[in-house]
């Protein structure tokens, strides 16, 4: 583990923070580059991306805090000690992604670009912030054999564990392939969104498995992520099972436009309300 990257004389710079914001500017870029095919101005999508990033950092704050609601409720304090670590991205993607929808309805421009274009980048983010979390020591997976040559020593912990933060990043990166792909092929308006949403569902629903743990495992560094209740998944688990039933649903029933990104005029524009 590597929490702080470097030093600047008494200064640290944590490994978690620095990804993030590696992560923030990387989706940013892949939107910014697919802008134009959507009748977009790359500064727009800036525009867009800075409210969504401050929605997103309240949002996965104050979900992480439901998720380990018992870790937090137990001493109120908690709730305000500012911890890099202590986020969720499934309050990040849903309260930014709001945050977005918000303020290009309030712009007066179409919804569903801002969408498309935040969909893959989203994916990119959080590909880059899971390295972030590896650095960190954060979102860990379990025991693994000793005899496992990729397995990680965690700080407090003798036993080898899973790095599932690697795999969630490669699981991600597959699903960042598949979604430009697809981009690349006639779809409707509106089917990146969804197909985003389906296969991070997923992605993030298998990962789990490998965070998964009681109360007590947590608690003892042996688990990152905790059963919800006497269910054998985790909270994390059932939100990524909504999720993916809402990418499936806005994949079928969008009436957005026939498009093909590569095809889409190339000069920039403001898109006008759906």
């Amino acid at each position: 583990m590597h929490p702080v990257l470097f030093k600047i004389g008494s200064f640290e710079v944590p490994s978690f923070g620095a990804m993030m914001v590696l992560a923030f500017f990387g989706g940013l870029w892949l939107a910014r580059q697919r802008a134009p095919a959507y009748g977009l101005t790359p500064e727009k999508m800036s525009d867009g991306a800075f409210w969504a990033l401050i929605a997103g950092i309240f949002g996965a704050r104050a979900f992480f805090i439901l998720q380990e609601y018992h870790y937090y409720f137990a001493d109120y304090r908690r709730i305000f000690t500012l911890r890099f670590e202590g986020l969720t991205s499934f309050g990040g993607l849903i309260c930014g992604g709001l945050a977005l929808m918000i303020w290009a309805r309030k712009q007066k421009l179409s919804v569903l670009p801002f969408l498309e274009l935040a969909a893959p980048g989203f994916l990119l983010a959080h590909l880059i912030g899971r390295f972030g979390c590896l650095l960190n020591g954060c979102c860990f997976g379990g025991v693994c054999p000793t005899n496992t040559p990729w397995g990680i020593h965690i700080p407090g912990q003798s036993d080898l564990h899973h790095p599932a933060q690697v795999y969630d990043s490669l699981m991600n990166l597959v699903a960042l392939g598949a979604v430009l792909a697809f981009a690349r092929r006639p779809h409707k308006l509106g089917q990146i969104t969804g197909l985003t949403l389906i296969l991070h569902g997923i992605t993030r629903f298998i990962y789990e498995f490998w965070r998964a743990g009681t109360v007590a495992q947590v608690e003892a560094g042996r688990a990152s992520s905790t059963y919800w209740g006497t269910l054998p998944i985790t909270q994390a688990q059932v939100m990524a099972l909504v999720l993916s039933a809402v990418g499936v649903a806005l994949f079928v029933l969008t009436r957005g436009p026939q498009v093909v990104e590569k095809e889409i005029p190339v000069t920039p524009s403001e898109v006008a309300p759906a």
